[in-house]
């Protein structure tokens, strides 16, 4: 596609002979002979030909517009495709190469995760290759290739690349445009010094370039931003790439994150494309969440950019920086809450009323329309059926909502029931709108006893008065299920107390053969506020996993671990707070105590606490290095992600 054009010099003479031609032959003038000329304003002027159209001589108005021709010879057009895979929807690539095949642009330029890779099994990775090599057959005109993480993960990838095509970075021109393509993954999230060297020497090589477009697969503008905002020296090379380029004229292109983001950097944009058949929620263009395939026209000021749906076309602002800021806000600062019932009667539940509140902290009104699922529907009162609410800007609204069963329900079956919400602003001329699913808790209230005289921390559980909790008679297993055989294999029981400074845990675990260093028991703590764990269920900032090891037989101490939610040990915890932890053998188990600073509940919710949640697992292996099961109090099989079934706890006074 490197070319050199012919001097004007040798057009013009060229131009002038064939035209003495043509006229001395009597034979028509082509129509670049034409171009610049208007129209003939009446029947004995000239005709006039703008480039590559000849008009018709028409007295008085003309059926045209005076606008010109875009028939630059310059203007090209190409296509850009975005992440086919990271969990890849069959089909799609395939309908975007059908579409592309319509559209005809000069060529093709990926931005990379074109296979599923993450593998170094050689025959599978070039049976995809392979795959997707079918797929780019049926492409009519050239395709460029950009490497992503999905196809460059370890070495044999990087080796099999290279086998099939080459380098992993290089460079193209077409009509005094340069193209780069790099690769983000030299290694991971970053650009090499080898590749950076040789960036620099192509960038120097080509500094009459009209405009310079670079590809790559992730974003790396958008880490490096990241990380200078932290005050953080830039990991990926990018800032190297930046002060490389200076004021040259660029756009860059990216995907990776499979959602759409137009990005202002001063007197230039750049690109994060979503996906051409990627893993995605498909959530419209408020979230950038969509298939597309990006269209490039080339003009003499720029790239001019179209975003191609596969169900039709828009323009490259589809979601701007601060179009998503905005939509982020909306998502945010707009919620539902039903607030808990939680009952002393330890059977079940009959009847109560669901408290309903949408805040609205958005800009402007909302709407919520909303109704109860999950209920058991034997002789249900709920009154009123479904809920509408309305709510000003910066307003909250409540309502209540009168449940009754005509028998006690147990626990379990209400664990099921959710309100789904659907938001919308009101007075937009696109509205918002999204759907909030809030888990509805009717459960047990769990009371968190209080120490009249804090419990020692001694391995000695004769200063608590009982242990109220208990795993059930068939509980929750998970991980090596087949090894439990019942409560006298695995089981435990538990309490907590508290005062004005720490939280107290007492439990007595049955084992019938304690491993050393591996069996232990794991506490999850959610201590957010009680809108904050509803509103997400995710183990997010706020959650805690306490890990007690279970004592060896001579000892009294227990090995504790307290991980925050990122599993990486807590070390802001003041002097006098740290955890505090007691373990010693008995018959068939072990007994554990251990004291938790209030710090870290206080640091949520304040001195006055409303409730917080809890679930626990035993881990318990029977033969050394062979696995073992998990024994759960609450929670589900999403026990390490979610605080879904997790106990709510609330204080005595």
């Amino acid at each position: 596609m490197r070319h050199t054009a012919p001097s004007s010099h040798c057009l013009s003479l060229y131009g002038l002979i064939l035209l003495l031609t043509l006229l001395t032959a009597g034979l028509p003038l082509p129509s670049w002979a034409h171009e610049g000329e208007e129209p003939a304003v009446d029947a004995t002027s000239a005709p006039a030909f703008p480039a590559a159209v000849m008009l018709p001589n028409i007295d008085g108005p003309k059926p045209w517009s005076d606008k010109p021709v875009l028939n630059d010879p310059e203007r090209f057009q190409i296509a850009i495709m975005t992440d086919r895979t990271g969990g890849h929807r069959p089909g799609i690539w395939m309908k975007a190469v059908e579409r592309v095949n319509l559209l005809r642009p000069e060529f093709v330029v990926s931005v990379g995760d074109l296979i599923e890779g993450y593998t170094e099994d050689r025959h599978r990775i070039n049976n995809e290759w392979e795959e997707f090599l079918g797929f780019i057959d049926k492409m009519q005109m050239r395709f460029f290739f950009v490497a992503g993480n999905h196809d460059l993960t370890n070495p044999t990838m990087h080796e099999i690349w290279r086998e099939r095509f080459g380098p992993e970075w290089y460079s193209f021109d077409y009509k005094n445009v340069h193209f780069i393509c790099l690769n983000s993954e030299d290694p991971t999230s970053k650009l090499g010094d080898t590749q950076l060297a040789w960036l620099r020497e192509d960038l120097d090589q080509h500094t009459g370039a009209r405009w310079t477009l670079i590809f790559l697969h992730k974003p790396l503008w958008a880490y490096a931003d990241r990380e200078r905002a932290a005050g953080n020296a830039d990991p990926t090379g990018w800032t190297q790439l930046e002060k490389m380029l200076g004021d040259r004229p660029h756009t860059m292109f990216a995907g990776h994150h499979h959602a759409y983001i137009q990005f202002d950097r001063g007197h230039t944009k750049y690109y994060q494309l979503a996906t051409t058949g990627g893993s995605s929620q498909l959530r419209g263009k408020d979230y950038g969440e969509f298939d597309h395939v990006m269209w490039l026209t080339m003009e003499s000021d720029g790239p001019h950019i179209a975003n191609l749906f596969l169900d039709g076309i828009h323009g490259p602002d589809v979601v701007t920086e601060s179009s998503i800021a905005r939509f982020r806000n909306f998502l945010r600062d707009v919620r539902v809450e039903v607030a808990p019932i939680l009952v002393d009667d330890e059977q079940g539940f009959s009847q109560g009323q669901l408290d309903v509140r949408m805040i609205n902290g958005f800009e402007v009104p909302t709407r919520m329309t909303g109704r109860f699922d999950g209920l058991p529907l034997r002789e249900l009162t709920l009154e009123p059926g479904h809920v509408t609410m309305d709510a000003a800007a910066g307003k909250t609204v409540e309502t209540s909502v009168k449940l009754q069963f005509s028998q006690k329900m147990s626990f379990p079956h209400l664990a099921r029931t959710v309100f789904t919400a659907n938001i919308a602003t009101q007075g937009d001329a696109a509205p918002y709108k999204y759907e909030q699913v809030v888990p509805v808790v009717i459960d047990r209230a769990h009371v968190v006893a209080w120490a009249d005289e804090a419990p020692a921390i001694d391995g000695d559980l004769s200063d608590w008065p009982s242990l109220r909790f208990a795993t059930t008679e068939n509980p929750l297993v998970t991980d090596k299920v087949e090894q439990w055989q019942g409560a006298g294999d695995g089981s435990w029981q538990f309490d907590i107390q508290q005062d004005n400074d720490a939280i107290y845990v007492a439990a007595t675990v049955t084992d019938d053969r304690v491993i050393d260093k591996e069996d232990e028991l794991e506490l999850r703590w959610d201590f957010r506020k009680p809108g904050q764990r509803q509103a997400d269920g995710q183990l997010l900032d706020g959650t805690y996993r306490l890990i007690l090891s279970a004592p060896d037989e001579s000892s009294t101490t227990a090995d504790v671990r307290l991980l925050n939610r990122r599993n990486r040990p807590v070390r802001d915890l003041g002097e006098g707070e740290e955890v505090q932890a007691s373990a010693r053998r008995v018959d068939q188990g072990y007994v554990i105590e251990c004291r938790l600073p209030r710090t870290l509940l206080e640091r949520e919710q304040g001195d006055s606490w409303q409730s917080f949640q809890m679930a626990g697992a035993m881990q318990d292996v029977d033969e050394p290095g062979q696995g073992s099961s998990r024994i759960h109090w609450r929670g589900t099989p999403q026990f390490n992600e979610r605080n879904t079934n997790y106990a709510f706890f609330v204080p005595s006074r």
